[in-house]
């Protein structure tokens, strides 16, 4: 048995007191792709939480489920093997002694305006402080591409190619997939947008001389993710020779370092 947590997963800083972590503080969300123990997440997510937790003296890792996945309980596995993926992409892919079964994919997908997606990640808005404990709740999204975004359309900050999402995705879930219904992730949780603007305005002087306003907004909200295909061939150093889309596919012991731990064993 496997559960959604221990796959999609969230970035937090913690401490060890008499050997038992006490989560602190959330940053973001990390989903485990193929089977081989890599992950992704968002390259800010990761900034801000090893800067947070330099200041404080903290810790950070990965909350996920015990015994690979497969049990409710929940643990904590440092944040220490990871790299990132090359400008202008806010995406870090890392890996782990973690193993938990999971049915996402990085693979090549025709998407186009219109294609149904659907999204997981951590909000903060979801989070809840109980007994001075920390608990974070995975929440999932369901959509449409409302539109496939270039570097130019995107004007805040510098992306690569994207997705305009049909809905909005709270600060925390940045990191989490972005995934057609077969379950193949074709992007990354980095943002999310909101515009405003004012399409009519009136404003009247009263007989009493005081000043009546009133406007008439139009306000556009959107979430925003990067379009991982762009990184299928990246041969990160961590993937041991192998682009991502290789490593998504390999089955599970393949990679030398696995083989070489096997044998330690």
């Amino acid at each position: 048995m496997s559960y959604l947590q221990s796959y999609v997963v969230p970035i937090c800083s913690y401490t060890i007191h008499e050997e038992e972590a006490d989560l602190k503080k959330l940053f973001g969300t990390a989903f485990y792709f193929g089977n081989n123990g890599f992950f992704l997440t968002a390259r800010h997510v990761v900034d801000e939480a090893q800067s947070f937790a330099d200041e404080k003296g903290h810790l950070v890792g990965l909350v996920v489920k015990a015994d690979q996945g497969r049990q409710e309980q929940s643990t904590i596995i440092p944040l220490k093997t990871y790299e990132h993926a090359p400008a202008p992409y806010d995406i870090t892919a890392g890996k782990s002694g973690y193993f938990p079964p999971t049915p996402l994919k990085v693979a090549n997908a025709q998407v186009s305006v219109w294609t149904d997606v659907a999204g997981l990640g951590y909000p903060d808005s979801a989070a809840v402080i109980d007994q001075q404990t920390l608990w974070m709740n995975v929440r999932g999204y369901k959509g449409h591409i409302q539109r496939p975004t270039v570097p130019r359309d995107i004007v805040i900050g510098t992306h690569p190619n994207g997705f305009e999402l049909s809905f909005l995705t709270g600060p925390g879930s940045s990191g989490g997939p972005i995934f057609t219904l077969d379950e193949t992730v074709i992007g990354v949780i980095v943002a999310s947008f909101r515009s405003q603007q004012t399409e009519d305005q009136i404003v009247e002087i009263q007989k009493d001389g005081s000043t009546y306003k009133e406007l008439r907004v139009r306000v556009e909200e959107f979430g925003f993710a990067h379009d991982i295909r762009g990184l299928l061939d990246w041969r990160a150093e961590i993937f041991e020779g192998l682009t991502l889309s290789e490593v998504s596919a390999l089955p599970f012991g393949q990679l030398p370092s696995i083989q070489a731990a096997s044998k330690r064993r």
